[in-house]
């Protein structure tokens, strides 16, 4: 995943699926990613495996989520 937008804080994140089947998302630290943006929500989604799908969630975030 890569940000789209130009930003000092772009980062690319690998998701490594062999290691775990889901990814939070959110501004909080401890979310497997985390984005320092305040339009992100704390808990804003989530990114999920199984078996030949990759399902992105929101959790009722204040502006959603968008794929």
């Amino acid at each position: 995943m890569e940000s789209d937008i130009d930003c000092a804080s772009k980062a690319i994140h690998i998701l490594n699926f062999g290691e775990q089947d889901q990814f939070n998302v959110g501004r909080r630290a401890n979310n497997d990613i985390s984005v320092s943006d305040i339009s992100v929500s704390r808990k804003q989604a989530y990114i999920q495996h199984k078996g030949e799908k990759v399902t992105l969630a929101d959790l009722n975030s204040k502006f959603g989520t968008f794929q």
